[in-house]
């Protein structure tokens, strides 16, 4: 079942099939911020559901019903529907905007960015219906403390990943952070897919 995941939003994941020469990446490679047309069309939907909800509501308490029990059973859980509904745009609205504070704050410190070798301390797996990996966490044990950070898919539309592709516990990890910064600052944890690992040649 899909969770979501609790590390911030500037501190992800990258899944590589080979180690390429060190280089901290240019950009943060999270998504990009909701666009303003994206927000004005949820928030309309969110309106006339709203809207909706309410109206659905108003002839639970004008019209004969089984009891008062039954109007407010109903009213309760349209006003809960709304408010998930609600919250979970807030949410996304509030994710975005961190987005973009963890994608400026990485091209600032463009000069200030570290490398650190770690090893993965601990992971945990959200899966969807169908199997496949719809979010993971990772823990990374570091010269300088764990960090931990997340790999998300972006949309529906994204290369389906599989179980078998997500690093175990004590798999390399190579880590980007910048120098001095606070815990919950942007993080790029590099690791990689175990799954061509496996089919490499031994000594490869």
């Amino acid at each position: 079942m899909a969770v979501p995941t609790t590390v911030p939003a500037g501190q992800v994941v990258v899944l590589v099939e080979h180690w390429s020469p060190p280089a901290p990446p240019a950009e943060l490679p999270v998504r990009r911020a909701l666009r303003p047309a994206t927000r004005v069309v949820l928030a309309a939907l969110l309106v006339l559901a709203t809207l909706i909800g309410a109206g659905s509501i108003v002839p639970l308490w004008t019209m004969t019903t089984p009891g008062w029990w039954f109007s407010l059973l109903f009213t309760v859980v349209a006003v809960v529907l709304i408010g998930v509904l609600w919250l979970g745009f807030a949410g996304a609205v509030a994710q975005s905007a961190d987005r973009v504070r963890a994608r400026a704050r990485w091209a600032e410190a463009a000069g200030s960015i570290e490398q650190l070798d770690g090893t993965v301390a601990s992971r945990v797996v959200s899966t969807i219906e169908d199997g496949t990996v719809d979010s993971f966490e990772l823990r990374v044990d570091t010269g300088a403390g764990p960090l931990r950070a997340a790999w998300e898919r972006r949309t529906a539309r994204s290369p389906l990943l599989l179980q078998t592709q997500v690093p175990g516990v004590g798999a390399r990890a190579r880590v980007w952070r910048i120098r001095g910064e606070h815990a919950d600052g942007p993080v790029v944890i590099e690791v990689r897919d175990p799954s061509v690992e496996a089919r490499e040649p031994a000594g490869s």
